[in-house]
């Protein structure tokens, strides 16, 4: 407990160092975004080649890892259950309202959380695959069909997640891995330099883009404001308040049943539980704009999730650590 108490200040404190930056006018509103593609494209794939190309990869294909991944589906699959046929919104907002109820924020938060908390990022490699190569895919096909308002080529649709920086930093790192190849040998030594540099600075620069990020919100949440119900609505709810109560209440919960389902306890069942709790993903939000479907509910479902998600795992710590 003590040790996650302290991986969880140092984040606030950083964070709240962004947040300063663009509060008091030293960096510009939306500093964060430059902060974020740096990562995006350069800092996380480092990271993540030196992380998994070292790794003991049974971690990865442990129960932990498959309680976390069971876990998003089981959250993502009951959430569209519910707005769908029981809150009976529309499908293309059911579909975002699903991710927005599951799809973690694996990479800008992930991965400094994993680090800081479980002290690896390891877990986190399964989780980006899931949702690159499965849940992506799955959501664009959905919003498609649901809007008729697909991308001028449905190939690139389809292929967005192999024009993922992430993607090939897994694949790249779990590749050196397999060949037992390590990169800090005397014939790759600069490359392991350069992937040393650059992921060194991953996690201090995510923080300080969420913190600039929280600065730079366009405004308050909506506060469960439904869109109009249509006229196959059924039942009252907001589907922004269910969203953040499947999200940080419902998943993390799924993914303690699932692991004790799979004889984990302690510290191993921490780790799916950790992972589920952590925030909507910002992909979503762009997901929703692509589409024109519920942005105001994945702008808002990201920002809340993202600012209560330190209780979550904190409660869980508690119980579990």
């Amino acid at each position: 407990m003590t040790e996650v108490l302290e991986g969880l200040a140092v984040f606030g404190v950083v964070i709240a160092l962004g947040w300063l930056l663009v509060s008091t006018g030293a960096l510009p509103r939306d500093a964060d975004s430059i902060l974020t593609r740096v990562c995006f494209f350069a800092a996380t794939p480092a990271l993540l080649v030196l992380t998994l190309s070292r790794a003991d990869l049974d971690a990865a294909l442990s129960p932990t890892t498959a309680a976390a991944v069971a876990a998003e589906l089981a959250a993502i699959i009951t959430a569209w259950i519910l707005h769908r046929l029981i809150l009976a919104r529309p499908r293309a907002e059911a579909a975002v309202a699903a991710i927005c109820s599951g799809y973690v924020n694996a990479a800008n938060l992930g991965i400094p959380v994993s680090i800081l908390i479980l002290g690896e990022a390891t877990p986190i490699a399964p989780i980006l695959l899931l949702q690159l190569l499965v849940i992506t895919p799955a959501a664009f096909t959905v919003l498609d069909a649901a809007t008729r308002r697909g991308s001028p080529s449905r190939f690139a649709t389809l292929t967005a997640p192999l024009r993922n920086p992430l993607l090939w930093a897994v694949v790249a790192g779990v590749s050196l891995n397999l060949a037992e190849w390590d990169v800090s040998e005397a014939s790759v030594g600069p490359l392991a330099r350069v992937l040393e540099l650059l992921g060194a600075v991953a996690v201090p620069l995510m923080m300080l883009a969420l913190g600039m990020s929280l600065a730079g919100a366009p405004g308050p949440p909506s506060l469960g404001r439904r869109a109009d119900p249509g006229p196959g609505a059924r039942r009252p709810g907001s589907p922004l308040w269910w969203a953040v109560a499947w999200k940080l209440l419902v998943m993390p919960v799924l993914a303690g049943l699932l692991g004790l389902a799979m004889g984990l306890d302690g510290a191993d069942l921490l780790i799916p539980v950790v992972v589920a709790g952590l925030p909507t993903a910002q992909n979503v939000f762009m997901y929703a704009s692509r589409y024109g479907t519920a942005q105001d509910l994945a702008r808002d479902t990201i920002l809340l999730t993202t600012a209560g998600f330190v209780p979550v795992i904190l409660v869980a710590a508690a119980v579990l650590g």
